[in-house]
Order: structure tokens, then sequence, then C-alpha cells
């Protein structure tokens, strides 16, 4: 295939449409795992380059709630999520 505007592999779409994907996904199976990753997605469409400054802070604001949203949901083992969203608000 070539690397036309339309698939080019450095596009953040692709990477936006599995997100949404994700979240839909969630909606219908809620799980720690999900959240986790929605998060990080959202972290690094944050920082991709072709992503305004504008969607950049919504992009940051979401994985905030996102991984925050997290802390909600023990896990199997009995610790909490929030372990990952600490971790994880580190790096912004």
């Amino acid at each position: 295939m070539p690397n036309t505007p339309e698939n080019r592999t450095d596009s953040a779409e692709p990477f936006l449409a599995g997100t949404l994907a994700l979240m839909t996904f969630y909606a219908d199976k809620p799980s720690v795992a999900a959240i986790q990753k929605i998060g990080r997605n959202l972290q690094t469409l944050q920082q991709h380059p072709q992503i305004s400054a504008e969607m950049s802070i919504v992009c940051r604001r979401l994985a905030a709630y996102w991984l925050t949203l997290g802390c909600e949901v023990p896990r199997a083992d009995g610790h909490c999520a929030c372990t990952f969203a600490a971790a994880s608000a580190a790096l912004q």
C-alpha cells in the first residue's frame, strides 16, 4: 500500500479510532485493563505530532479522568488501580 495522506503510518487517526473502540468496549464490559489502556492511549495521543495544541489539552484532561476512573475499580489482587493512576500522572 502506498504511503498516501489517507493511510500514513504516522497518522493519529488509527490511534484515535482504536481509543474510541476501547471506550465502546469499556461501555459494554467495564474493566481495569480497559481503563488503563484508554488512559495510556490518551496520554500518547496528547504527545502525537499531528495533534493540535487544543486537542492535546483535551487528551491530557481525558487521560487524567480515565486514569482516575480506574481508582474506583478494585483489582483482583485486592489493590486499587490508583497505583497505576499515580504512576501515570507523574509522567504528565
